[in-house]
């Protein structure tokens, strides 16, 4: 039969009120409809009693929930409940029975209940509240992090969101946010699973390799990939299990690559019991290894290194922690259209579900995993230890076999916290990391990639020069752009924090205008900040406008609020341009960089590079195009002049033609020229600006004889068809420019079919030219288009009804602001 479904109650008591069901029953408690999985914030933002940013400690109470499910008839076997997580210590009763006692929010549990008759059924859970435990007294660790308040977090199996001061937007999980199932008696159950999928080390073919942990005594088990069909060798384990395991082997395997390189084949995995079919899901075949001589650290999928690219995830429903399947795969998707090949699952957030690692390999972006450790010096308790291993054994076997896995860590900011605080290297060993995890991880998933924590490498972790770094130089360090250089990056797991501003009609709806974020204490309240600072991510954002614009955000911020935010915009925008282009360029020693992060947890200038409504902000429009498997960018190399790096990700080989116009005053057409250019497959190359016109031309206006004649360079990639493949620009004169009353701007509504397309043109230099359409989302936003020049935009209907778009374009240096209207052409 299938599966009842359960229908769940939520409810909170005083710590300790209740020890049990029928305790529960005693009390005048206020049950709440809830949905699980799901969280207490959840349950109550349900029912409208909570929103994000309220004050409620969700780990000062006891939470309950109560489900019940009908049996329709008696049906011979034993139930079965599966608990895929609670958060954090947890107990579950099921007709008044104590069946389980949960102390790790990450691991899931395979619970018998035996026979249940026809008839209502009733399932509690109780989470106990974590404050009173944290206040108990607990071995300390060899150090402290400002990161949490609460040091005693480190001996709790937990996700630090919601209990890092300094970030908000997020409260703590508590409850069952993974779901819990009854599960109908069946002949066989598989119980435990781990598939493994490798590529021949010489030849074209490819192995699965399946490990089951089977209930009941099936008499014949085969693992089927595509036409291949194995026998699977079955032993008995114990009197009603068995184990069966066996290899199938292709003798022609596609290999699967990140989008940016190539396609992303997959083969479905069945095994069938008994002439039953069990689906295991898909397989993917590609080599994955790490290259480290030399202080390096860069990855090579199939044998070709990868620049790998990409941000820091936050869970898109960071409230529930249970993001609707469509919400989840926008967010991937959204990555994806950005050029980005890769998302890191840190230490501080939560372990994501099948539907997010199925998405990632589905869509061609690479996993950096961590194990949820940050900051914190982990206990080496042996119940703590044992607990932590069935965690990432559990973790390992979900996603050994997935293409997508590219690299497992052991967290965030161990080593990096241990060394910053003192303690000399003989002292900061941590063995779960450095033997439990590479263990567990050649058990699991052998080919992928294992790094300790991240900061790594060097004499100290944080050097930047060796290893894995934490890029924040350009960022909360607020050096200069050229320290992007000069730091010698060679892969940022994580780097360039701004508080990124949302584009306005985020604002306008969260505060009110643009005035508002000047004196609403909510802003500044959601502006991300270091714990214990003086200062906040606001703060380095408007020192990037100062050096970059020239002005004083302060006083532009009060006469011009509107400018103020757009200056933020554009200056970050700029600076993610200006930093990926150095660290991509050939002969960078960088391979790789992940932006903290990809999306915010609340309303507000946050570090994520899309709100969190899901709408990019200028910072994702740039890395759009700096991140593009085909793209073009440029360095400015001083007296060397301008470099230009045309990138070509792709197999297929790149004819192209390269572009560069010179314009003086914002509008005349000063020189052109044209090269023709060939790019190897999954290669790059490097072409010197200035050589391409006859005689010396001073393109960076380094040597500065006299003043420049021209104000700006456009370079352009087109296809061999004439199509644009790629645009960058540079200003030797510099990124302040005055807003000028007429540049000439102007957009233009076509459609064709149910497609609308907004053709943007300008007579004079537009800077930073951003479209705004509160229905439809535009293809392209805040870019700067060169005199002349002409661009169309795809507008895209929110809503299946087609209404027509209207909105606006405008330019950083424009007066102007040009309308327009489909309900009016």
């Amino acid at each position: 039969m299938a599966d009842p479904d359960i229908e769940w109650q939520a409810c909170a008591t005083a710590p300790g009120a209740a020890a049990d069901p029928a305790a529960l029953d005693a009390l005048d408690v206020s049950w709440l409809p809830a949905t699980v999985p799901g969280t207490a914030a959840s349950a109550l933002a349900a029912a409208g009693a909570w929103d994000a940013g309220s004050e409620r400690s969700f780990d000062a109470e006891d939470w309950w929930w109560r489900g019940t499910f009908t049996i329709p008839t008696d049906v011979a076997g034993d139930w079965r409940l599966g608990v895929a997580g609670l958060a954090t210590l947890a107990d579950v009763w099921v007709d008044g029975l104590h069946r389980l006692r949960s102390e790790n929010m990450f691991v899931a549990h395979d619970v018998e209940l035996g026979p249940l008759a026809a008839g209502r059924h009733t399932v509690i859970v109780r989470c106990e509240a974590l404050e009173p435990v944290l206040a108990r007294r607990h071995p300390r660790g060899r150090w402290r992090t400002r990161l949490v308040s609460q040091q005693h977090l480190r001996w709790q199996r937990t996700s630090l969101l919601g209990r890092i001061p300094s970030w908000g937007g997020a409260p703590a999980p508590v409850g069952p946010w993974r779901p819990v199932t009854v599960i109908a008696p069946a002949r066989v159950h598989i119980l435990e699973r781990n598939l493994r999928a490798e590529c021949d080390a010489a030849g074209a073919g490819g192995a699965v390799h399946a490990s089951l942990r089977l209930s009941g005594a099936p008499s014949s088990v085969t693992l089927v990939v595509g036409d291949i069909r194995m026998p699977l060798v079955v032993t008995a384990v114990g009197d009603r299990e068995v184990h069966a395991s066996g290899t199938a082997h292709l003798p022609q395997v596609e290999r699967w690559w990140p989008h940016t390189h190539g396609d992303q084949p997959r083969s479905r995995v069945v095994v069938s019991i008994d002439g039953e079919d069990h689906d295991l899901g898909s397989v993917g075949f590609r080599t994955v290894t790490a290259r480290t001589d030399d202080g390096a650290f860069g990855l090579e999928l199939n044998g070709v290194p990868i620049f790998c690219r990409g941000a820091c995830w936050v869970p898109v429903d960071p409230i529930a922690l249970a993001a609707a399947p469509a919400a989840q795969r926008e967010a991937l998707v959204q990555m994806r259209d950005a050029g980005m090949n890769m998302v890191r699952v840190g230490g501080t957030m939560v372990y994501e579900d099948d539907v997010f690692y199925e998405t990632c390999d589905e869509l061609g972006i690479l996993v950096w995993q961590d194990a949820m450790f940050a900051n914190m010096d982990p206990p080496d308790d042996e119940p703590f230890l044992s607990s932590v291993e069935l965690e990432i054994a559990q973790l390992l076997r979900r996603l050994g076999a997935r293409p997508s896995l590219a690299v497992f860590c052991g967290g965030s900011e161990i080593e990096q916290q241990a060394s910053m605080l003192g303690l000399p290297e003989d002292k900061r060993a941590i063995p779960l990391l450095i033997t439990t995890f590479p263990a567990l991880r050649d058990r699991y998933a052998p080919g992928v990639p294992y790094v300790s924590s991240t900061p790594t490498g060097g004499g100290l972790p944080i050097h930047t020069d060796t290893g894995i770094s934490h890029y924040f130089g350009v960022g909360a360090y607020q050096r200069p752009l050229d320290d992007a250089r000069r730091a010698e990056v060679r892969f940022a797991a994580e780097c360039l924090a701004f508080a990124n501003v949302p584009e306005q009609d985020t604002v306008d709806d969260a505060f009110g205008a643009a005035a508002g974020p000047g004196h609403n204490p909510e802003w500044k309240r959601r502006v991300p900040r270091d714990n214990g600072t003086g200062w906040d991510f606001e703060d380095v954002r408007d020192h990037y406008v100062a050096a970059l614009f020239g002005v004083e955000p302060r006083v532009v911020r009060y006469a011009d609020p509107e400018r103020y935010l757009d200056l933020g915009r554009a200056a970050v925008a700029e600076l993610m341009t200006a930093t990926f282009a150095e660290w991509r360029r050939p002969g960078s020693p960088c391979d790789g960089a992940l932006v903290w992060w990809q999306r915010d947890l609340w309303d507000g200038a946050g570090w994520g590079l899309v709100d969190a409504r899901g709408v990019p902000k200028s910072a994702w429009w740039a890395l759009r195009r700096a991140l593009a498997p085909v793209a073009v960018l440029v360095t400015d190399e001083g007296l060397n002049g301008l470099d230009v790096h045309v990138f070509n990700d792709r197999a297929e080989p790149l004819a192209a033609i390269l572009r560069v116009e010179l314009f003086g005053r914002g509008e005349l057409l000063l020189e052109r020229t044209e090269t023709k250019v060939d790019v190897s497959g999954r290669a790059a190359t490097t072409v010197r600006g200035d050589s391409l016109f006859d005689g010396f031309r001073d393109l960076a206006w380094a040597y500065r004889f006299g003043p420049s004649n021209h104000d700006v360079v456009a370079v352009t990639l087109l296809g061999t068809d004439g199509s644009v493949l790629g645009q960058a620009v540079h200003l030797p004169l510099g990124w302040g420019r005055p807003v000028e009353a007429d540049l000439g701007l102007r957009a233009t509504l076509e459609r064709s079919g149910d497609t609308w397309g907004l053709t943007v043109g300008s007579r004079r230099f537009a800077q930073s030219v951003r479209v705004e359409s509160p229905r439809h989302n535009a293809s392209d936003s805040w870019f700067h288009l060169p005199p002349g020049n002409e661009r169309t935009i795809v507008l895209d209907p929110h809503g299946p009804d087609q209404p027509a778009p209207k909105g606006t374009v405008r330019a950083l240096n424009s007066a102007l602001v040009v309308h327009f209207d489909g309900d009016a052409a």
